[in-house]
């Protein structure tokens, strides 16, 4: 053997424990990159599940028994009416994967150039997961039911939030009908020029959407209406969320509540109002990546079934779950999957709302 041949059982650690390793990092970035899913971690409303489904307490209907009463009164204690129980079956599991062709190994003999032959192949991964969970977050999955079943929907079968007015929301939900629950249709305006009726329509349905106390406590918004926003604001403001400027996502404040572009929504129009716990955000907030060293142990993930809206249900056992390098057969390759089940729930759709350009045509002007 040549002095300079390093064994392959020493390489196998090598690419092994640095893929372990890195997997924290791996998994922080991910989340850090989306101010959707940094929020759900900042606001607590992330939660670990077991099972076939989540269930989440919901209030669709009142109770009727609830009265002033007077002295001997009697009174009624009729059941009450209507589910209160969301009910959501699919989760939806996500993957990437590092394959290393073993010329490649050969090519980067040693255990510096394994490490750098690993760690460019994780940045690949791991930008190709953030684009596609980020894109999955937004659209429903009526084109693939394997992806999350995600915020929005343009026809009124998926999603959370609906492109329609109350009265024509129709779909079910959670297991539960929008067209018999009133309480369970999402806010929805429409504009036709933000210099004209956008502050209007956004001050509406920030108000439609808070109840008792809770708020939205993230505005998303496409990247063209966030422009026109900061036109009409910044003369008078700029106050920021400061825990998502450090984060590096631009941001203005509405009502207090932070006002986020994201590229997803590019030259959609849209401007979601979303509620998660309904709190304030908080701002002194620090994500480690110590955080996500054991899967399904990640301190952040303290909201379980306390928040008043959209919350992230994640998969315990797939929690960024990271398997060891492994050969297919028939091939000469090494591959290790990442792997993310997760599902999108809510607990409340009455506090989530949609300002829409032109009834979604998408065409924004001043």
């Amino acid at each position: 053997m040549a002095a300079n041949t390093m064994p392959a059982l020493a390489l196998n650690r090598v690419y092994s424990t640095t893929l372990h390793n890195q997997r924290s990092e791996v998994a922080m970035e991910i989340v850090q990159s989306n101010p959707l899913l940094w929020h759900f971690y900042r606001q607590g409303a992330v939660r670990y599940e077991g099972g076939t489904e989540v269930r989440t307490p919901v209030v669709v209907t009142e109770s009727q028994n609830v009265s002033a009463i007077a002295p001997y009164d009697t009174f009624s204690t009729s059941p009450e009416d209507g589910p209160d129980t969301a009910r959501y079956p699919n989760w939806y599991k996500n993957r990437c994967s590092v394959v290393l062709d073993n010329t490649e190994i050969a090519q980067n003999k040693g255990p510096q150039q394994i490490v750098n032959l690993l760690e460019s192949k994780l940045a690949i991964a791991k930008i190709s997961l953030i684009n596609d969970l980020s894109r999955q977050i937004w659209i429903d999955n009526s084109a693939n039911t394997n992806e999350i079943d995600g915020i929005y929907s343009s026809n009124n079968t998926n999603g959370f939030i609906q492109a329609q007015t109350e009265a024509n929301q129709t779909n079910t939900t959670g297991g539960i009908d929008r067209a018999v629950y009133a309480n369970w249709r999402n806010r929805y305006q429409s504009i036709t020029a933000f210099g004209t009726d956008g502050l209007d329509a956004w001050e509406q349905c920030y108000m439609d959407c808070s109840s008792r106390g809770s708020h939205p406590d993230l505005i998303v918004t496409s990247p063209t209406v966030y422009r026109f926003y900061k036109r009409l604001v910044a003369a008078n403001q700029e106050e920021r969320d400061k825990a998502l400027w450090d984060q590096g996502f631009q941001n203005l404040l509405f009502e207090g509540t932070p006002v986020v572009p994201d590229p997803e929504l590019d030259g959609t129009g849209r401007t979601f109002f979303l509620t998660t716990t309904g709190r304030r955000s908080v701002n002194d907030f620090n994500l480690k990546s110590q955080d996500f060293s054991v899967p399904g142990k990640n301190p952040m993930a303290k909201g379980k079934a306390t928040g008043v809206g959209l919350q992230l249900a994640i998969l315990s056992s797939d929690d960024f779950r990271t398997t060891d390098f492994m050969t297919p057969p028939n091939s000469d390759v090494i591959i290790s999957h990442t792997y993310l089940t997760c599902m999108l729930t809510a607990s409340s759709l009455g506090r989530q709302g949609l300002v829409d350009f032109n009834a979604g045509a998408g065409t924004v002007q001043f």
